[in-house]
């Protein structure tokens, strides 16, 4: 196996180097990279929004969220999946803004730039503000998890349609109430980073709470299988290493796995 360090570094700061044009609203139809004034903090995010060729608007929609990685080519891959099924596309990067990489000492989960991403691309004429959800990615699944536990005044009275998690830290997470829109979390057997027994106990604890909440297990699957790299990651944030190996049986799986579940809620 080989150790993936630096590799990390490069794609990140090529992902997270767009600021983008400078918007509060989205009212006169804006797409590309976009600069938006966080809520919570004295900065501005950064996303790509893109509209679908396919579909009549308005548009559902999706919020992507990056792994400990930063925006790669996997975010763009499943953004290009959503948009073929008819999906509008937010890929936020929730690194470049404050000066994060994928070998920082620390990085943040600000959960709060999903209801931020939420207010502003609910803003869209093309894209129906009720039919938004969010996928999120290892880290980037936390941050989605830690969102479906918030409420919708987080977003002036929006709330997202549904939530997506891959592989998250699910011993570290928790799934109450919230908003009562449906989650999903999808985990690899394999998974040396994330025990199974923690999603299923988050799962079970959340069902137990009322929430329709799902877990799908894709045997022989390990952390990342939608990414571009097979070997062992050191995670310096985490002080750890882990198996990453992709897997693009698996992926296809994930992918028809996430439109099962986002179909009924952008098509009732």
């Amino acid at each position: 196996m080989k150790l993936i360090f630096g590799l990390f570094f490069a794609l990140n700061v090529l992902g997270g180097c767009a600021s983008g044009q400078k918007v509060d609203s989205l009212d006169k139809g804006q797409t590309g990279w976009l600069s938006y004034p966080s809520s919570v903090e004295n900065l501005r995010l950064s996303g790509q929004l893109l509209l679908p060729t396919v579909g009549q608007p308005p548009y559902p929609a999706i919020i992507l969220a990056h792994a400990s990685g930063g925006l790669d080519s996997r975010v763009d891959r499943w953004a290009a999946f959503f948009r073929a099924q008819g999906i509008a596309t937010l890929s936020i990067d929730y690194f470049g803004p404050r000066g994060i990489t994928a070998n920082s000492a620390t990085q943040p989960i600000p959960t709060q730039d999903a209801y931020d991403a939420l207010r502003l691309l609910g803003t869209h004429p093309q894209v129906r503000p009720e039919r938004i959800a969010i996928i999120g990615f290892s880290r980037g699944g936390n941050l989605v998890l830690n969102a479906s536990d918030m409420g919708p005044y987080e977003a002036g009275g929006q709330q997202f349609a549904g939530y997506i998690a891959l592989y998250p830290s699910c011993g570290v997470a928790n799934i109450r109430k919230g908003d009562g829109a449906p989650v999903l979390i999808m985990l690899g057997s394999r998974d040396d980073l994330v025990p199974v027994i923690q999603c299923e106990t988050l799962v079970e604890n959340a069902r137990s709470k009322g929430r329709n909440a799902q877990l799908t297990i894709f045997e022989g699957g390990y952390h990342g299988w939608d990414g571009d790299f097979s070997g062992v990651w050191y995670h310096q944030a985490l002080n750890t290493s882990y198996t990453l190996q992709a897997d693009s049986r698996i992926t296809k799986l994930s992918q028809l796995e996430a439109m099962r579940f986002l179909t009924p809620l952008f098509h009732p």
